[in-house]
């Protein structure tokens, strides 16, 4: 099974291989996907259910190497983490599919994603260009969660999407 991300770019974070987005601050984005098997078609996701979470990451630099190559210098996980309750960040974040059938999707993030937001844990606020608060990093994981049809064990997949925030 493969998500393929509209219009990502490809960010490898410790030898893992992720789709990657940059988004601008003050900014919603609506994202489509579709789920392909191994030779790109369509998947049914009839029945699928999907959840989605964040983690917010500081990066000590962000170098752009070219149109398609990011580094990221010194990835620190954010202490204590954003949170909407229950230890993760999901407030506003949506992921569902509108043609289950053909296994196309979308998924949601609010303007508000590094805008303070959340309780008990604020998320960050990007507020400067240029400055060490324009090098958040966000890691979206989609989980979808479905019964093998042959098993009829309940299977869980995580894909993790980059979210490289900016400020406009």
């Amino acid at each position: 099974m493969s998500l393929l991300l509209n219009g990502a770019k490809t960010l490898t974070i410790a030898g893992t291989e992720m789709s990657c987005i940059e988004i601008y601050t003050g900014e919603s984005y609506t994202l489509p996907f579709n789920i392909t098997d191994s030779v790109g078609n369509p998947v049914n996701c009839t029945g699928w259910t999907l959840a989605i979470a964040a983690k917010f990451y500081t990066a000590d630099t962000v170098t752009y190497t070219s149109d398609t190559d990011v580094t990221l210098g010194n990835l620190s996980l954010l202490s204590p983490q954003p949170s909407t309750g229950g230890g993760t960040y999901s407030a506003n974040l949506t992921a569902a599919f509108t043609t289950p059938a053909t296994g196309i999707g979308y998924i949601y993030i609010p303007a508000t994603l590094t805008g303070g937001t959340g309780s008990p844990n604020p998320t960050p606020t990007i507020s400067l260009a240029n400055s060490s608060a324009n090098s958040t990093l966000v890691i979206l994981t989609l989980t979808i969660t479905r019964t093998d049809p042959l098993s009829s064990l309940v299977d869980t997949s995580r894909e993790p999407i980059g979210v490289i925030v900016r400020y406009q």
